[in-house]
């Protein structure tokens, strides 16, 4: 092997592809469309009347480039390979197109996979919404696949929602798995054929469809099956990201958006929302009365999120009033408060759904962004995370800060800074959250208050109520979209001021003027 060197393996088949393969590397960052963009970057292209998808894997760290150059295959290698073997045992793969290994410094430093494009257009996160109803015939195909698959002396060891592709053709069930570079091949107990559903998301109906399908089909016992299959499933999600989700029957969660005027940036909301690890159950606009342009818009995404539009006249800043009428209209349990210039992290209401307790409210944080970068934001942009990541902030234009850290991705180091911080865990009307029912023994929002600090007198009276505050700003960030403030005044403020100094001195509990 040369000191920096290319490698590269062409599946026969395809040799005629041979020239654009051998220039993917510097096309790769102007070619396609990037469909995710996280640890690995992965892209669609057409090459000709050929579909195809490229996965860039990230560049191993120093230990591990040793390793994958001396010891061990690379993941371009092993998925290449792997995806071979499960075609020759009759199991459906995208077809492996060819590799590339980029070697520097005699270490291997960057790799490309190419396969086919599968024809298949959904993933089993489509059951993070818990609902199975009508589904039953599909999970139960999944499972009919899954143990021919283990039958076949293979067994996936990333068997998560994303890489279980599958469509309904000709009126069959078809099913593609992808990501394969981590596989086991030998025999497949029933223990270890049940764990396999461990990083699957659903309620526990899923996986009692689950395990009635794998009893019936090994004659095996059912009690013991779902057993297996829910300890695995404790056992993995145990010290998990948060921005995995396991969907349980706990309790139901709902988002009010409060809106005036602005379907641009409610817009870029909604596709934070769309892109969500935990699905809300109910999506409540508090339309402060904004223009049939609002309501245009609700229109079009209501096929693809479950919104609700609570409106009234516009008589000036009244948002405590339509935040009001927008929780007697909810029907959830737990709310969740967003601002229409929010854009939600996909970890967003997963992360205010394990936080949530009896006896609390949480406060999260958000980011202002630039008015041009605000305005240059598209949903490919939300839906891959780039929004979330700091140096693509700073890439757009965005000046270093220290408050950029709020948008950290390490578990560890969020936790800890939210411990350390200094700013007190106030209601943050913009991304906050508690109990349903708290909000209703408080009487809501106080009617009388305009803008300024009309959120923080709230939060107020659940603490007098003995509801503790929790701040999780460098848990729960927002891309705080740029806007200015029309309706501030110092007419507002000084007689806000009056009611939540009253509030906090006399430990009030519930506003006189509110809901009721």
């Amino acid at each position: 092997m040369g000191f920096n060197k290319t490698h590269i393996v062409i599946n026969p088949a395809y040799e005629h592809l041979r020239n654009w393969i051998v220039s993917l590397p510097e096309i790769f960052e102007h070619e396609g469309e990037i469909i995710y963009n996280d640890r690995n970057q992965i892209r669609t292209m057409k090459i000709g009347n050929q579909d195809v998808v490229v996965k860039r894997f990230r560049k191993p760290r120093f230990f591990n480039r040793i390793a994958y150059t001396l010891f061990r295959q690379p993941k371009a290698v092993r998925s290449y390979d792997n995806a071979q073997i499960l075609q020759q045992r009759g199991i459906n793969t995208p077809t492996p197109i060819a590799y590339i290994i980029e070697y520097s410094h005699g270490l291997i430093a960057q790799s490309y996979l190419i396969t086919e494009k599968s024809k298949l257009t959904h993933t089993f996160y489509d059951f993070r919404d818990g609902i199975t109803k009508g589904k039953e015939g599909l999970i139960e195909a999944m499972v009919d696949f899954t143990i021919n698959m283990n039958n076949q002396g293979v067994f996936h060891l990333d068997y998560s929602p994303g890489n279980i592709l599958y469509d309904n053709i000709d009126g069959k069930w078809t099913f593609d798995i992808i990501d394969i570079n981590r596989m086991e091949f030998g025999k497949v107990s029933m223990q270890k054929g049940c764990s396999q559903y461990e990083r699957l998301w659903g309620k526990r109906i899923f996986f009692e469809i689950i395990a009635k399908r794998y009893s019936e089909i090994t004659k095996s016992d059912y009690t013991v099956c779902l057993e297996y299959i829910m300890a695995a499933r404790s056992k993995f999600w145990k010290h998990r990201s948060t921005e995995h989700f396991i969907t349980d029957e706990s309790f139901t969660i709902g988002v009010i958006i409060s809106t005036y005027n602005n379907p641009q940036w409610l817009e870029k909301v909604f596709w934070g929302l769309m892109n969500q690890t935990h699905k809300a159950d109910e999506i409540i606009i508090a339309d402060d009365g904004s223009t049939k342009e609002t309501q245009q818009l609700i229109e079009r995404y209501k096929d693809k999120l479950p919104l609700q539009h609570v409106w009234h006249e516009d008589k000036g800043f009244r948002k405590t009033t339509i935040l009001n009428k927008a929780v007697t209209q909810s029907r959830v349990d737990y709310l969740i408060f967003l601002d229409q210039d929010l854009i939600p992290r996909q970890d967003f209401i997963s992360t205010h759904y394990r936080n949530a307790k009896e006896n609390r409210f949480i406060s999260g944080g958000a980011n202002m962004i630039t008015e041009e970068l605000s305005n240059s934001i598209t949903e490919d942009d939300v839906r891959n995370g780039n929004i979330f990541s700091i140096s693509w902030l700073l890439k757009h234009g965005m000046k270093w800060s220290h408050k950029l850290l709020k948008l950290t991705s390490v578990r560890w180091f969020a936790k800890l800074m939210n411990h350390l911080t200094t700013t007190k865990a106030t209601w943050n009307g913009g991304n906050a959250s508690t109990w349903r029912k708290y909000i209703i023994d408080a009487n809501g929002f106080d009617t009388r208050m305009r803008y300024g600090a009309e959120d923080r007198e709230f939060g107020e009276r659940l603490i007098n109520r003995g509801i503790k505050g929790v701040q999780l700003r460098y848990s729960l960030p927002l891309i705080h979209l740029y806007h200015k403030r029309p309706y501030k005044n110092k007419e507002d403020w000084e007689r806000n001021m009056i009611i939540w100094k009253e509030t906090k001195k006399n430990k009030i509990t519930k506003t006189k003027y509110g809901i009721e």
